[in-house]
């Protein structure tokens, strides 16, 4: 079993380089992970058989895979008449007895087909804003702070190298990363809009099932045990209701005499015993992760608007350094070269930066008093 997860360790190592923060890589990571492996989960036959087995008639019926095949292409359903009363007297299962009427509501069960096409789609798409963003960075960061991250200060930072970097920040490019910094606060606003978009697609992929899903699981095993002659709808387990274990098939046939012969198949779903589970962990981990995307926007917002807070981040990764010296910095850096700056900062060592941000600032002191 572990081997078939070998595939995914390309996505647990962290780069050299750290381009984004710990909110983006929970899009891009372990989303991305999480999706990853329930998708093998439900592919995978080695763990869970087939998918559907249909009970038949007797046991030499010859046409059983016949069946399993009907019912699995043109889905099953329940009885929601029959979620509802004492098991093994109203009915054989939860979703699963004689018709009360002939206008009986059936809950149709076709989703199961694409579980595993529509968790990869999703993987995709939780990656995507990382695929722009790592085209649209191009490796300049690395670039800049290529082997400067050693715990310990090395030779390659000389004068002359200390100077280009200097230079770079202050002179040759100041002003001009705007476009660079905006289009990391894009793909940090298209991550909030990608995760609250799935927790949409999914409600219509379940049939506006997922909304409350997560909620009435956990409020269904946090009440006390329903009464056995209880008959409201609303107390029956969210997992049996959405993602049955048993289910009914109809299959239509001709008999010998070329009459239409209708049989009401029983069908058993093993993989719903994984989908219930995996459909409870998306929708509270969807949910958080909407709620910190949320944050991560309002603080990009604020660190945008608010130079004081810039000055008070690049004060966080240092140790020392006067207030004054920062906020100089600052008050001539736009916020591209600030953000430059700010990533800078986490991937160098803390004296090389150190010693950076000083010789920045006096350098952005003398070119002031010449002005």
């Amino acid at each position: 079993m572990i081997d078939l997860f070998m595939p995914f360790r390309a996505f647990l190592k962290f780069e050299n380089v750290c381009t984004d923060n710990n909110v983006f890589r929970m899009h891009y990571k372990m989303t991305v992970i999480m999706l990853l492996v329930f998708t093998l989960l439900v592919t995978s036959k080695q763990f869970f058989g087939e998918p559907i087995h249909c009970m038949a008639d007797t046991e030499k019926d010859s046409d059983k895979d016949a069946v399993n095949s009907y019912c699995w292409i043109y889905g099953t359903y329940s009885l929601k008449s029959r979620f509802v009363g004492v098991e093994g007297k109203h009915m054989a299962y939860p979703g699963v007895g004689p018709n009360k009427a002939e206008d009986d509501e059936q809950i149709k069960h076709t989703y199961y087909q694409w579980v595993c096409f529509v968790l990869l789609g999703q993987a995709v798409m939780f990656y995507t804003p990382r695929y722009l963003w790592k085209i649209w960075e191009g490796g300049r960061l690395k670039a800049l702070a290529a082997d400067l991250s050693s715990p310990v200060v090395i030779k390659d930072w000389s004068e002359f190298r200390r100077g280009e970097l200097v230079s770079y920040l202050s002179y040759t490019n100041i002003h001009t990363h705007n476009i660079y910094a905006l289009r990391y606060a894009f793909c940090e606003i298209l991550n909030l809009i990608n995760v609250v978009g799935q927790i949409f697609l999914l409600d219509i992929f379940l049939g506006g099932a997922f909304r409350n899903y997560g909620a009435a699981v956990a409020a269904f095993t946090h009440i006390p045990r329903v009464p056995a002659d209880m008959t409201d709808f609303a107390s029956v387990n969210p997992m049996d209701q959405f993602f049955p274990k048993l289910t009914k098939c109809w299959l239509r046939s001709y008999g010998p005499s070329g009459g239409m012969q209708l049989k009401d198949r029983l069908c058993v779903l093993p993989l719903n015993i994984v989908n219930e589970k995996i459909f409870v962990i998306l929708w509270f981990w969807l949910i958080i992760l909407a709620f910190v995307s949320t944050l991560a926007v309002l603080f990009r917002i604020l660190v945008l608007s608010l130079r004081p807070l810039r000055s008070l981040m690049i004060a966080g990764q240092l140790r020392y350094v006067k207030r004054s010296t920062i906020s100089r910095i600052v008050k001539r850096f736009g916020y591209g070269d600030w953000f430059i700056l700010y990533l800078l900062g986490k991937n160098m060592n803390p004296i090389i930066y150190k010693d950076l941000i000083v010789e920045l600032s006096k350098e952005l002191e003398q070119r002031t008093v010449m002005v």
